[in-house]
């Protein structure tokens, strides 16, 4: 996928993870909050996306060549229902807007590659999780894209997982997992020497696993070899 068909999906997901706190509970719980120091519901993600959509702007937009993240700081989202939605449509809309520009463009980030090609990948699979999210707590629901979930996987497995292991908050792999998209065809393969095991499920459900929000021995993963010696290998953090 390229960075148009990256902000395609982007504005798809938006539309639909909107969609979302147009019509749902705003106090409904979202179930994966590994990211979040409190619980939070339906409003708190919809102000962390938005807030997620300005600072990955900025890091394309404000960046000067250091190593200074942009301002972290989050302006104050709306409370009322209308005017969340209006400031999440408006930081959606500045977001395109900063990274419809040329992948190779320099931008800050905390991982290999710093660049906006970089950022126009991640914030398009970030988004349609969180549109996952926000369908599970409003009680819908439809499955990942089955392309943008397996760019999702190379994601974890070739930038992600290696930067936890660098930083010290996840441990060396010792064994080699294969993992196998049975709807895209692609597969991967996390940890030295020859596969200890395969995992086989859909792009997606791949991804939700790595991401935390599917069990490893979850019913729509098949796994075959050594499943013990896999989930050690899995057990992470991989993702930050």
């Amino acid at each position: 996928m390229d960075g148009a068909s990256y902000l395609r999906c982007f504005r798809r997901e938006m539309d639909a993870f909107r969609k979302c706190v147009a019509d749902g509970d705003l106090g409904a719980s979202i179930a994966y909050r590994e990211e979040f120091a409190e619980p939070v519901d339906l409003a708190g993600l919809a102000r962390a996306v938005g807030h997620s959509n300005l600072f990955t702007a900025a890091c394309v937009t404000e960046w000067t060549g250091g190593d200074t993240p942009p301002d972290g700081a989050p302006p104050l989202a709306p409370q009322d229902r209308g005017e969340l939605l209006r400031w999440l449509e408006g930081t959606a809309e500045l977001l395109v807007m900063s990274l419809d520009v040329d992948p190779a463009t320099p931008a800050w980030g905390h991982f290999t590659p710093p660049n906006a090609g970089y950022w126009q990948r991640s914030i398009a699979v970030e988004t349609m999780l969180h549109r996952w999210d926000a369908q599970q707590a409003v009680g819908e629901g439809s499955p990942l894209d089955p392309q943008l979930a397996s760019a999702g996987v190379s994601e974890v497995l070739e930038v992600l997982a290696p930067k936890m292991v660098g930083v010290g908050k996840a441990w060396p792999p010792d064994a080699c997992v294969k993992f196998n998209a049975a709807d895209t065809g692609d597969w991967w393969i996390y940890g030295p020497g020859d596969p200890v095991a395969d995992v086989h499920g859909t792009a997606g459900h791949l991804l939700l696993m790595l991401w935390g929000r599917l069990a490893k021995d979850d019913p729509s993963l098949t796994w075959e070899g050594d499943r013990a010696v896999a989930f050690s290998v899995l057990k992470g953090p991989l993702t930050y």
